[in-house]
């Protein structure tokens, strides 16, 4: 039974909790009381709010005249206001616990405050900017609605929120100093611009993060109305001549001494480390670390660091390490390491010492130190190790690899690779799908039995690697040798086509030397083709040989090469020089 009654007594208690701590739950300033005072003591007043609102007062009884009379009705209204109308603005409220303290203004300011509602629903409204037009000051609304401003007697206050319409009070000599303000939802939402956290990198907003404070973001959503100064001049965002609504500010002409927020700018700013700007930017825009632009920009930037652009660029970056434009570029990027463009147009120009990348439209240049990616260049893409492109319209040149998709131009690199050629490539190994020329030839001719070669490019020019062996000589004085040339070829019926092909080789007797020792041929060879992959060749050559007669190996040498001499040794008294015609013959497989 003992057990039962326990039971009851711990369950009334839990339903009897919640009722009685609410009111203790909330803040001391926004409990709603309702009172009734008709010629009441203000002392007595003061002590039903406090019965009411479930606190205790502390003050210094010398600071107010509790004796005066006072009459007011109240109807479900917080402490707050209540105090408000009774004491006026020339004292603060704090709250320390379940303790109210009261203390007068050595200097009363002339004060603006109250709640935001919606005026639809009736509840009171969050993270909504109230701000004065002529000072800039602003200031936020609690998590209960409160709202409190310094004002003057011409104020021209601003009440704003995102997805709301905004709202205007004039404030005169006869406004109340307590005002609710309502907010009307926007019937016709229009559509927000693109964030600063849409629009540029992660590093961009990791800077914003840094240096803007969460206040002046909300402000910044909030405020849509047109803000515009000729002149700022600030310490950090939140310290300057355009308080805390700096990030709605339009300026001609800004100074941030560290760092600067605003909506944009048009003539010139100067940040001494970096400067945000949230839509766009004309003129130049300098700082010795970074410039970060939501929008827009028509002039120039020049950051020691990195410049950040979530627009267009329609003039030129320059940075010591990055630069990003996330949409269009008309114009140049300079960095130290990277630039980065999402869609460029003719003239554009990208100069790095490492790379470049532009995701999509065109590029009149790029330059970098190790590699270079674009969409479409049309007129010249150079870099130390990779140039990349899905259409070239110009000419690629590259330290190691060109890769294009088409190519109507010039590749120049070791390796060349495109899915289709309308044009020129020339490396050691070039290779095409399309309007390429890539094949494989053994052949022999009058100096060595075996020869093989490697020739790609286009069959306008096309590169020759080749390596030969004389297997009939001695073993231990092995004639062989290796070389590079050029080549064409041009096509005489469907079937049957003729080729030039010039190489020059240094020939080797046994291990490998470096006397001067080079064979140069020229070879005219009739081409026959036996199906689509397959074709013999052959046909006359033209050969020289070039090496010093005052050795005694290479005597012996131009003696196993040369043929009969075309040079008559009394017009070639030096002996350096052996000429003779000879022939080539081969087969050759076209991939």
């Amino acid at each position: 039974m003992k057990t039962t009654q326990q039971f009851k007594f711990y369950l009334l208690l839990l339903l009897l909790l919640p009722g009685g701590t609410a009111l203790h739950a909330t803040d001391v300033l926004e409990r709603t009381i309702s009172v009734r005072f008709d010629q009441m003591p203000l002392k007595q007043a003061l002590a039903e709010i406090a019965r009411q609102g479930g606190f205790e007062w502390s003050y210094n009884a010398n600071i107010i005249e509790e004796s005066r009379n006072v009459t007011f009705v109240a109807e479900g209204l917080t402490v707050r206001e209540i105090l408000t109308h009774l004491l006026g603005d020339a004292y603060t409220f704090k709250q320390n616990g379940e303790y109210l303290i009261l203390k007068r203004q050595k200097k009363p300011q002339q004060r603006l405050s109250g709640y935001v509602t919606d005026r639809h629903t009736g509840q009171k409204m969050a993270g909504v900017t109230v701000y004065d037009r002529k000072t800039l000051r602003s200031t936020t609304s609690n998590k209960h609605g409160y709202y409190e401003l310094p004002v003057s007697g011409r104020s021209e206050i601003v009440v704003s929120k995102l997805d709301y319409r905004d709202t205007v009070l004039q404030v005169s000599s006869q406004t109340s100093r307590l005002v609710k303000l309502d907010l009307y939802a926007d019937s016709l939402l229009r559509p927000s611009d693109p964030s600063l956290r849409e629009s540029v990198s992660r590093v961009a907003v990791r800077l914003e993060d840094f240096f803007v404070n969460t206040s002046q973001k909300l402000s910044a959503r909030n405020v849509r109305d047109s803000l515009h100064r000729i002149a700022q001049i600030s310490f950090l965002p939140v310290l300057g001549t355009n308080h805390r609504l700096s990030g709605s500010v339009v300026n001609d002409w800004s100074l941030n001494i560290l760092a600067g927020y605003s909506r944009g700018n048009r003539v010139v700013e100067w940040g001494g480390v970096g400067n945000i700007s949230r839509e766009h930017v004309s003129g130049f825009q300098g700082a010795g670390l970074f410039n970060v632009v939501g929008g827009n920009v028509r002039g120039v930037q020049a950051a020691g660091g990195s410049n950040n652009l979530g627009g267009n660029l329609d003039g030129v970056q320059f940075a010591g390490v990055y630069n990003q434009t996330a949409d269009t570029i008309r114009g140049l990027q300079f960095a130290g390491v990277v630039n980065y463009g999402g869609f460029g147009r003719a003239g554009t120009i990208q100069s790095a010492g490492v790379f470049n990348l532009l995701r999509r439209g065109q590029a009149a240049m790029q330059l970098a130190g190790i590699a270079n990616h674009a969409r479409h260049i049309s007129a010249f893409q150079a870099a130390g190790v990779v140039n990349t492109a899905d259409t070239l319209y110009g000419c690629q040149v590259s330290g190691v690899i060109n890769r294009a998709a088409y190519v109507r131009g010039v590749q120049v690199g070791l390796i060349n690779f495109a899915r289709e050629v309308d044009g020129v490539q020339l490396g050691l190994v070039n290779l095409s799908r399309r309007g390429g020329y890539v094949v494989l030839e053994a052949s022999a001719n009058d100096v060595f039995l075996a020869n093989v070669a490697f020739k790609s490019g286009v069959p306008g020019l096309y590169t020759i690697l080749t390596a030969s062996i004389d297997p009939e000589s001695p073993e231990n004085n092995r004639l062989w040798s290796y070389g590079a040339g050029l080549g064409a070829r041009g096509r005489l019926t469907r079937w049957s086509g003729l080729s030039f092909d010039l190489i020059s080789r240094h020939l080797n007797e046994g291990g490998h030397n470096n006397r001067w020792q080079e064979w140069v041929q020229l070879a005219m060879a009739l081409d026959i083709n036996l199906g689509r992959h397959f074709s013999i060749a052959g046909g006359p050559s033209a050969n020289l040989f070039v090496a010093d007669p005052a050795i005694t190996e290479t005597a012996s040498l131009r003696e196993r090469v040369t043929g009969r001499d075309l040079l008559v040794p009394g017009k070639n008294a030096d002996g350096v020089l052996s000429a003779w015609l000879g022939w080539t013959a081969g087969v050759r497989v076209r991939f």
